[in-house]
């Protein structure tokens, strides 16, 4: 087909070729939060691959550096990469709104409260757990923390610990993100334990979590854009869907 060209104008063709066909790529910084996203699991985890294909609609690529959380927010707000995922706000002025642009929620989580077969347990609002002994993680902020009348052990320094905790019956209920807390499950009790712990079914809170791109580059206001473009593509063709239910 270049037959008729000169070597110059072929190369000016094929440079021209390569850069239509180049994508364009941003970097995001992420923590390990099992079952959801993790180096170890296909396409990073289901909330990965949702970002990831998100932006592959509208033409980006995504990269990905894995790190501690709270290193992860850091770099994410730094000028070495576009941003980071995913996180929850709180819908006002805070720190997160002031250094990033907020995309459109990418997932909703549950939180319920887990509780022993033997423990009779039905969500009916806040003003019940003031009767009943809840457990918690060190370092954890919860919905409820408001109300000084719920008093919530805090002593476990993980959240494996605390269904631990709850088999031993250190305490009535445990509140948790419902798929983090049946992959704690499935991953670190025996069947026999397992069998043993139920959950309400009604979350007492729901919790929106987001791509945030920080406001240091200049293209991510586009990239916003181009994602949340992409993420209502993504959910309109059914395959969002598709890739949550890996986690039932």
């Amino acid at each position: 087909m270049f037959a008729s060209l000169s070597p110059l104008a072929v190369a000016g063709l094929l440079v021209l070729s390569a850069s239509v066909r180049a994508t364009e790529v941003v970097t995001l910084t992420s923590g390990e939060w099992l079952p959801y996203i993790s180096p170890s699991l296909p396409h990073y985890g289901p909330l990965s691959r949702i970002v990831s294909e998100a932006f592959a609609l509208e033409g980006v690529e995504v990269r990905y550096l894995f790190r501690p959380w709270s290193r992860a927010y850091v770099e994410g707000a730094g000028e070495g990469v576009n941003g980071t995922m995913v996180w929850s706000t709180l819908g006002r002025d805070t720190e997160r709104e002031r250094r990033f642009h907020i995309s459109d929620a990418v997932f909703d989580g549950q939180s319920v409260f887990f509780h022993l077969k033997t423990f009779p347990f039905r969500w009916q609002g806040y003003a019940a757990l003031a009767k009943v002994r809840v457990g918690g993680t060190a370092g954890y902020e919860y919905a409820f923390d408001k109300y000084p009348f719920i008093q919530v052990d805090r002593t476990a320094a993980s959240d494996e610990q605390n269904f631990r905790k709850l088999l031993a019956r250190r305490f009535d209920v445990f509140p948790s993100n419902l798929d983090v807390g049946r992959q704690i499950m499935r991953s670190t009790l025996t069947p026999a334990e397992a069998e043993q712990i139920t959950w309400d079914v009604h979350p007492y809170n729901i919790t929106h979590y987001h791509l945030l791109l920080n406001k240091e580059h200049a293209d991510n206001v586009r990239y916003l854009a181009l994602f949340n473009k992409g993420l209502r593509r993504l959910k309109e063709s059914g395959r969002y869907a598709e890739y949550l239910r890996v986690l039932k």
